[in-house]
């Protein structure tokens, strides 16, 4: 259908029967078409230009249906910002909603049925709302506000009038799926949802859309290039390095805080050193997980706690067209990369602990953050002494970040970066500062030789169980060996004056095995005396000999009315594996003169599990575990110094490293 625009009589098109709004292409006149005919809503701004990826008329497919770009809107963010929302017409009639921010889209259809949205003054950030989209879904809000509607351009599949506000509230499940309840123009009355319409979909990738051709793509990426102006405080050159998304940039030589959504204006003069220069310069570019940043902005921010204690740290503001905005976070000298994630990816329990993916994160620090000094560029009106209520979170090497105001929630994953990590990102000559003390969510460096010495460890005592399982312990001697004197004769002549006279005896032959130990436990009646005992192993076949020396000793009274005890009347001596064969024991006795034993007593076992042996093993094997144990400890005591949350046992603090 080609109407004439009521404004100039340029010819306007529209190519769908179903859309309300055609902006005219000679005059930015929205043109309504009605039962009446035709009407003006009135003249609309031209779009700004960005660097968005997309353009009108491109073509693309979803799920088996093909679609066309053919309508653009503009709409001012609540914050400071521009977002774009483009309008597809699907093969099959259906329009879809795909909206741009930050570098990140998201395909949405109205979707009837959808469940009863909640009243306006309900929808806080963090609150869960349950949505039906084939089944039940449950939403987190991530975000509500008020948008304006600035700009458009093409076919748009609603009435609207240029500059009209639209209360809307945006949710996510954390999955992929998102959704945006639009509650219509704001009302005195914060409670009325009548005419709330739901919007469902998913975020989506331009690879996933396939898009290709467009009218406007080469003027929007030329958008994309750097600016330099002047400031108009003090004429000091300003380079612009992300001109289409950046909200406010500071003057490096006044301090001043510029509003980039139009000619350069002085917002408000920074109370900070001017041209104050971060451990990375502005418009340096660094390489993490594949993808290269610019450095265009940083901010610093503190917050204060009990005693007067303040605690500073930098945020470094990172910017790649087709990855959006990232952050380097930097404190004491230890730096994390951080990545915005949707609402509702992390998952809080009923304890409070928050999840995200497989892992628990433990609660580290909650506070008050304020803007304490700004440089650079920044993508929202940022204000000096703008604050926000934080929650950090933490598991090693990744810290959770909460950030919430009364109409927002951010949550943010950080991942810890070692200085020379973060150096040889940016190629940077000189190393950055040292670091001081342990961050929140620093690993030990040995985390690894921990886990595996623990793990070694437990496979040792799992050994050792089953060593003491199978050990048999089979008794192969049980005897009692008769103690008597030689014959005089026998005696030589050099012991016939002795007080000691040496007692021979031999035990029946016995067969060992080969490959398991031999045990060998004497037992003499000595009581307030002792024996001495020599002992050979002989092997009948060869006269092979093992041999070993033993003091038996025992003594026992009562001393100031209590009684005592020293030694023992038996003793056990180990030899290690033998070969197989038939075997006999002689022993040879010393006894002090007049000591009347006419008896020793002789067990012999083999495939003896040996207690001692073990302890000593698992001390030798875990003592370098033990080390790391103790070192970690002391680690996780000198991190969690910094912490009110600290886990029972880690509460007091540690020197700094």
């Amino acid at each position: 259908m080609k109407v004439a625009c009521p404004t100039c009589g340029a010819e306007v098109e529209f190519r769908y029967d179903d859309s309300f709004v055609r902006v005219c292409d000679s005059c930015r006149a929205a043109v309504v078409r009605g039962d009446r005919g035709v009407e003006t809503l009135g003249q609309i701004a031209d779009l700004a230009p960005t660097a968005s990826p997309l353009a009108l008329f491109a073509e693309g497919r979803w799920k088996g249906q093909g679609f066309m770009l053919v309508g653009r809107a503009q709409y001012q963010h609540p914050a400071g910002g521009l977002w774009d929302e483009w309008y597809a017409k699907l093969d099959d009639g259906r329009w879809g909603w795909l909206a741009e921010a930050q570098g990140r889209f998201y395909l949405t259809f109205e979707t009837i049925g959808a469940g009863e949205p909640p009243p306006w003054d309900e929808v806080f950030p963090g609150a869960t709302v349950q949505l039906e989209d084939g089944g039940p879904k449950l939403f987190t809000v991530g975000e509500r506000g008020v948008s304006a509607m600035i700009a458009a351009a093409g076919e748009i599949p609603f009435r609207f009038t240029p500059g009209s506000e639209s209360a809307f509230a945006d949710l996510a499940d954390g999955a992929g799926n998102f959704a945006t309840i639009d509650y219509g123009t704001p009302t005195d009355d914060d409670a009325d949802i009548s005419g709330a319409t739901v919007y469902i979909g998913k975020q989506v990738t331009l690879a996933e859309l396939g898009l290709r051709g467009g009218e406007h793509a080469a003027p929007a990426a030329a958008a994309a290039g750097a600016q330099r102006l002047a400031c108009p405080h003090c004429n000091g050159a300003i380079e612009l390095r992300v001109p289409d998304r950046s909200r406010r940039v500071v003057c490096d030589y006044c301090s001043s805080i510029l509003d980039c959504e139009g000619p350069l204006a002085v917002i408000d003069q920074l109370e900070q050193e001017p041209g104050q220069r971060g451990s990375i310069p502005l418009g340096a570019k660094g390489t993490f997980d594949g993808v290269t940043y610019t450095l265009v902005g940083r901010i610093r921010r503190q917050a204060n706690y009990a005693g007067g204690v303040t605690f500073l740290w930098d945020e470094h503001l990172l910017y790649e067209p087709g990855a959006g905005f990232r952050w380097l976070v930097e404190a004491n000298g230890h730096w994390s990369f951080v990545t915005t994630l949707p609402p509702g990816a992390v998952e809080v329990g009923y304890d409070h602990a928050p999840r995200y993916g497989k892992e628990t994160f433990r609660l580290f620090d909650m506070a008050t953050a304020e803007v304490e000094g700004v440089w650079g560029e920044m993508y929202w009106r940022v204000e000096a002494g703008e604050r926000a209520d934080t929650a950090d979170y933490v598991a090693p090497p990744c810290m959770l970040s909460k950030e919430t105001t009364a109409d927002e929630i951010n949550w943010s994953l950080g991942v810890y970066q070692r200085p020379a990590e973060v150096q040889a990102a940016f190629g940077l000559p000189d190393r950055l500062p040292a670091t001081s003390g342990v961050a929140a969510n620093q690993p030990f460096k040995h985390r690894h030789a921990t886990r595996a010495f623990g793990l070694l460890t437990l496979a040792f005592i799992g050994i050792t169980c089953g060593r003491l399982q199978m050990a048999d312990e089979r008794v192969v001697l049980d005897a009692t060996l008769a103690l008597q004197p030689p014959p005089a004769e026998a005696i030589p002549p050099e012991l016939a004056s002795s007080s000691t006279v040496p007692l021979v005896v031999f035990s029946q032959p016995f067969a060992l095995v080969g490959r398991e130990n031999v045990e060998i436990k004497l037992r003499v009646d000595v009581n307030d005396s002792w024996a001495f005992v020599a002992a050979d192993l002989v092997r009948e076949a060869t006269g092979d000999l093992h041999t070993f020396e033993k003091e038996i000793s025992y003594y026992s009274g009562t001393e100031g009315g209590e009684y005592w005890s020293e030694g023992s009347p038996s003793t056990t001596h180990v030899l290690p594996a033998v070969p197989a064969g038939s075997y006999v024991l002689r022993l040879e006795v010393q006894q002090p003169a007049g000591a009347v034993r006419d008896a020793i007593d002789v067990r012999i076992r083999q495939d003896v599990f040996r207690w001692r042996h073990a302890l000593y093993a698992l001390i030798l094997f875990g003592l370098p575990g033990l080390i790391l144990l103790i070192w970690k400890y002391s680690f996780e005591r000198r991190r969690w110094s910094q912490s009110d949350h600290a886990p029972a046992g880690l509460k007091s603090g540690g020197d700094d490293e």
